[in-house]
């Protein structure tokens, strides 16, 4: 029995190690994705109550379209380190949600099982998603004593800013190898976005800035490249 096991042992190593090797370590590519953003609550306010200024859940989501790049590094043939960035160059801009052109780079790993002509992977990049066009609170100074109460206030200075979210990149890949050089890629996943604190400016002095703490976003993306291997 125990020199089956030993011969069983040895066909088994064999018959991976030469597989492992073949596969090129590393590989560069380009892909086509798609983001669909679920907007951030938004502060809304009609200029008159302050009552009326509030944070509300967002309206919605938007897509959007992107082209970028691939570097892979594969460790074994199950495991393999990745850095990703995509530009999406559509520029927006959306109330509450940060605007401009939108950028985005996730670094981290794919695990799974690669067989001759397929394989199939799970993958956990964290990173960041940036925005070009970020309200910003650049400064705050005081108003006063003013008013019948002799009040003083605070007021902000605004300006726009580019802006980076820390994000994580939580999903599934399947290749096809058309040949040792080539592979083709299709990527879904939940691309997690922590906003920062946004701050806006108020319409009456009592409340000159109004803020929407920190939250997380989850977003459905769909990526699909073509690579070479060498």
């Amino acid at each position: 029995m125990r020199t089956v096991l030993c011969i069983l042992t040895l066909l088994l190593v064999s018959s991976t190690v030469p597989a492992q090797r073949e596969v090129p370590r590393f590989e560069i590519g380009a892909q086509f994705s798609l983001l669909s953003l679920q907007r951030p609550r938004e502060i809304v306010g009609n200029g008159q109550d302050p009552c009326c200024d509030r944070v509300v859940p967002g309206n919605g989501k938007r897509t959007e379209p992107g082209v970028g790049g691939r570097f892979t590094y594969n460790l074994t043939s199950s495991l393999a380190f990745e850095a990703e960035g995509n530009l999406f160059p559509k520029n927006e801009t959306d109330g509450s949600m940060p605007g401009g052109r939108m950028f985005q780079g996730q670094f981290g790993i794919k695990a799974g099982k690669r067989f001759q002509k397929v394989g199939i992977f799970g993958k956990v990049r964290p990173g960041f998603v940036g925005f070009t066009e970020v309200s910003k609170l650049l400064s705050t100074s005081t108003i006063g004593p003013s008013g019948p109460l002799n009040q003083v206030f605070t007021v902000g200075t605004f300006g726009t800013r580019k802006d980076v979210y820390f994000s994580t990149d939580l999903g599934g890949v399947v290749e096809f190898y058309p040949s040792r050089r080539i592979v083709t890629r299709f990527d879904v996943g939940d691309t997690i976005i922590r906003y920062g604190i946004f701050h806006r400016a108020g319409f009456i002095l009592s409340r000159a800035i109004i803020e929407r703490g920190p939250e997380t976003k989850h977003n459905l993306q769909f990526s699909a490249g073509v690579g070479f291997r060498f």
